[in-house]
C-alpha cells in the first residue's frame, strides 16, 4: 500500500513539473509559483471533469425549451397536490403567502424572494364534513441556531406552493413559471387573507379557467395570528356562536361536529392544540374564536372573483355560519352567466341550539336564491350543504348532471318531487346520488334512473326511504351506502332484500360495493340482507352499534365455504378488537375466500402480534380515521379491479 501511495505521489509531482514546465513555456513572464498553482487547478480540473458528485459549471436545465421546462413545473405542482391530499392530517395545507412577494412589490428576480415576515394568507382546499384546524403560521422555537436555520429552510421549501418556490430560483425559470397561466388556476382561501397576493394569484391565470376554493370555517383565538385589528370592526370578528375558544394552556385550535339525526342539528365539541376536547365543567374563556376569513373578508374575496365569473371552473365555498352563505347566493344571483362552470359545491356547517326540523331558521336567510340566473350550461356536480336555491327556477342549470349531493335541509326548503325528477331525468348520466337528511317531499311516483351507480342514504327516517326506494328504478347501482338514524328499518331492510321494481333480482344483488353505518333490523332480517349480497367485493361496516350482527355472519360456513359475501375482497371496520378480525381472516382463508386488503378503525384496538399476523395474511391492511368520511376507495378499486412569488 505505501508503495502504492509513492508511486502515485511520484506520478503526481512529475505531472506537476511538466505541466508548469508548458504553462512557463508558454508564459514567459509568468512566475514559478503562478505556474506551479495554475497546473494544480488544470489537473484538479481534469481530474473532476467526469466526477457526478461535482456541479457543473452550468445550469444543463435551462438548455430546455421553455415549454418543457414549464411542463416539469406543472408536473411539480401535480405532485405537490398529491401529496397534500395524502398529508392533509398532518398538514395545514398550502400557503401562498409565506415568502413571497407580489409583482408590484420589491425583489429582484434573479435572486430567491426572502422572507417578508407577511403571514396573512393560508390558501387551502376545504375538506368536506371536516372543521380544520387553525394555523397561526408561527415559526418554531429555536433550538440552537445552526439547527434551527437548517430546519427553518427545509420548512420554507415544503410551505411554499412548488410553482412559487421555481419562481424564486432565477431570473430564467421566475419567467417562465410567470408565463405559464396553467399553473396559476387554483385559488384556494383557508386562513387569512391578503388581498395584494390574491390579486397578484388571480392575475397570473391570465383568463384561464378558475379553480375556486373558499374555506371560511377554521377559527383561531383573539388575535393569535398577531395582526392588529386595531380600527377594525369587532363585530365582524365575533361572529354570533356558543363556542367559547378555551384559556387553558393547550389553547384553542378547532371545533369537532356531530350530527344529531333525531332533531337534524349539527353540535360541536372544542377542541385544544393537544387535540383533545375540553370536559365538560372545564373553564370556558369569555373571548368568543374567531374565523380566520371574517364576513368582511369574505365579502373582499367576493368582490375580487365577481368580476372573472366567466372563468369559473369550480367554486366551492365552506362556511360555519349562514350569513356567509347569503352573501355569497345574493351576489350569485346578480350574475347573468356562468359559462364555464363545471362544478358547484356550497357546504354551510351551521350550529343552531333549535330542535326545528321543519322550518328554516333565521326566517330573514330564509330566500331562494337562483344562482347564475339559471345559466351555468356546464354544470355537471352540485352539492347544497345546508344551503337551499330556487329549486324549480334552477332547472336549466341543474341538467346533464353526473353528482348531486342534497344535506341537512329543513323540510320547507328541499326540493319538491316533481323537481327533484325533472333534475334526474334531465341528466341521463347522473352517477351519484347522495341524500343526507334531504331529499324531495311530496308523493313518490316511479322514477327510473339506469346511469346511476353510487347511492348515498343518510340520517333518514323510514317513513321517508320506503316510499323513495320503492319509486326508484336502479338496473345499474354498483355502491349503496346507509347510514340511518336510530330506529328500527327492519321493512326497509326486507324491502331492500326483495325484487327490485322491474327486475327479477333485489337492488342489493347487483352490488360491488357497500357501506353500513346505520340499518338496524332484526337478526333474521340481518341474514336475508347478506344472503343478497353474492357479487359484494367491498364492505365498510361500523360494529359500534346494532351492525356488529353483519360482521359476525362473515365468519359463518356453508359446508367448507362462505355462507355470506363469497366474492368479498376488501372490508373496512369500525368498533372491532383485532383478535375478533384475525379470526375472521383466518376461517375465510380456510374456506377459500381469502380477504386481500383489510381497513381498521384507529380508535380500535389490534394487540401487535395480531397486527403481525395480518400483515402476514393479507395483502393490505392499513389504519384509517372513522372522522374522515373521505375512503381511499381509488387504491382498492383499482387494485380489485384489474378518483412574489406571488412576485
Amino acid at each position: 500500500m505505501g508503495r502504492d501511495n509513492a508511486a502515485f505521489e511520484a506520478k503526481l509531482t512529475e505531472d506537476l513539473a511538466h505541466r508548469a514546465l508548458m504553462i512557463l513555456t508558454a508564459n514567459p513572464g509568468m512566475s514559478q509559483e503562478a505556474a506551479m498553482l495554475q497546473a494544480e487547478t488544470d489537473l484538479r480540473d481534469l481530474a473532476l471533469k467526469n466526477n457526478p458528485f461535482r456541479p457543473p459549471t452550468g445550469c444543463p436545465v435551462n438548455d430546455l425549451p421553455p415549454e418543457l421546462l414549464a411542463h416539469i413545473f406543472k408536473v411539480g405542482c401535480e405532485m405537490q397536490a398529491e401529496e397534500g391530499d395524502a398529508d392533509y392530517e398532518d398538514e395545514d395545507g398550502l400557503d401562498l403567502e409565506d415568502e413571497w412577494e407580489t409583482d408590484e412589490e420589491d425583489g429582484e428576480a434573479d435572486e430567491v424572494v426572502e422572507d417578508d415576515e407577511d403571514k396573512d394568507v393560508r390558501m387551502g382546499s376545504p375538506e368536506k364534513r371536516r372543521t380544520q384546524p387553525a394555523s397561526h403560521g408561527a415559526a418554531p422555537p429555536e433550538t440552537d441556531g445552526e439547527e434551527s436555520e437548517s430546519e427553518d429552510g427545509d420548512d420554507w421549501d415544503a410551505d411554499l406552493p412548488f410553482q412559487v418556490l421555481v419562481s424564486h430560483v432565477c431570473k430564467h425559470w421566475r419567467a417562465v413559471a410567470l408565463n405559464s397561466h396553467t399553473l396559476w388556476q387554483v385559488l384556494q382561501f383557508t386562513t387569512h387573507l391578503n388581498v395584494e397576493k390574491s390579486k397578484a394569484w388571480l392575475e397570473r391565470s391570465n383568463g384561464l379557467p378558475l379553480d375556486i376554493f373558499i374555506d371560511c370555517t377554521s377559527v383561531h383565538g383573539p388575535h393569535e395570528d398577531g395582526h392588529d385589528h386595531e380600527g377594525e370592526d369587532e363585530a365582524a370578528h365575533h361572529p354570533p356562536t356558543d363556542q367559547q375558544a378555551p384559556s387553558t394552556g393547550g389553547g384553542f385550535m378547532g371545533i369537532i361536529m356531530a350530527f344529531n339525526p333525531t332533531t337534524g342539528t349539527l353540535t360541536t365539541d372544542t377542541i385544544t392544540a393537544d387535540g383533545t376536547p375540553l370536559a365538560n365543567g372545564e373553564l370556558q374563556p369569555t373571548t368568543p374564536p374567531e374565523p380566520c376569513i371574517s364576513l368582511d373578508d369574505f365579502k373582499v374575496i367576493l368582490d375580487m372573483i365577481m368580476p372573472h365569473v366567466h372563468n369559473w371552473r369550480v367554486l366551492e365555498v365552506s362556511a360555519n355560519f349562514y350569513t356567509y352563505m347569503y352573501e355569497l347566493l345574493s351576489r350569485l344571483a346578480k350574475c347573468p352567466a356562468a359559462p364555464l362552470l363545471e362544478e358547484l359545491g356550497l357546504y354551510n356547517y351551521e350550529e343552531s341550539e333549535s330542535e326545528e326540523v321543519e322550518t328554516f331558521e333565521p326566517a330573514h336567510l330564509a330566500e331562494a336564491f337562483l344562482p347564475f340566473q339559471g345559466n351555468a350550461p356546464k354544470v355537471t356536480h352540485v352539492a347544497f350543504w345546508g344551503v337551499h336555491i330556487a329549486w324549480e327556477a334552477a332547472l336549466p342549470m341543474l341538467q346533464g348532471l353526473r353528482e348531486i349531493e342534497l344535506a341537512y335541509h329543513t323540510r320547507d326548503v328541499r326540493p319538491s318531487f316533481e323537481t327533484f325528477r325533472a333534475m334526474l331525468d334531465a341528466s341521463p348520466e347522473i352517477e351519484l346520488l347522495s341524500l343526507c337528511f334531504s331529499g324531495p317531499v311530496g308523493d313518490m311516483e316511479v322514477l327510473e334512473v339506469p346511469s346511476l351507480r353510487t347511492l348515498v342514504l343518510c340520517y333518514l327516517e323510514p317513513d321517508f326511504v320506503k316510499p323513495l326506494l320503492g319509486a326508484l328504478v336502479l338496473p345499474g347501482l354498483e355502491e349503496l351506502n346507509l347510514d340511518l338514524v336510530e330506529e328500527d328499518f327492519t321493512d326497509f331492510a326486507t324491502q331492500l332484500a326483495e325484487p327490485a321494481r322491474g327486475q327479477t333480482r333485489s337492488l342489493l344483488a347487483g352490488l360491488t360495493t357497500m357501506k353500513l353505518t346505520g340499518l338496524q333490523c332484526n337478526d333474521a332480517t340481518c341474514a336475508v340482507v347478506m344472503a343478497q349480497l353474492e357479487g359484494l367485493k367491498r364492505l365498510h361496516i361500523n360494529c359500534e352499534g346494532e351492525e356488529e350482527r353483519f360482521f359476525t355472519l362473515l365468519s359463518q360456513l356453508k359446508g367448507s365455504a362462505p355462507q355470506y359475501c363469497p366474492k368479498l375482497e376488501s372490508l373496512r371496520v369500525e368498533g372491532v378488537e383485532g383478535s375478533e378480525l384475525r379470526k375472521l381472516v383466518a376461517t375465510r382463508k380456510t374456506a377459500g375466500a381469502p380477504l386481500q386488503q383489510v381497513f381498521i378503525g384507529n380508535r380500535d384496538f389490534v394487540d401487535p402480534k395480531d397486527e403481525r399476523w395480518l400483515r402476514a395474511n393479507v395483502e393490505t391492511l392499513d389504519f384509517f380515521d372513522p372522522s374522515d368520511d373521505s375512503e381511499p376507495e381509488s387504491d382498492v378499486l383499482e387494485v380489485m379491479d384489474t378518483d412574489s412569488d406571488l412576485d
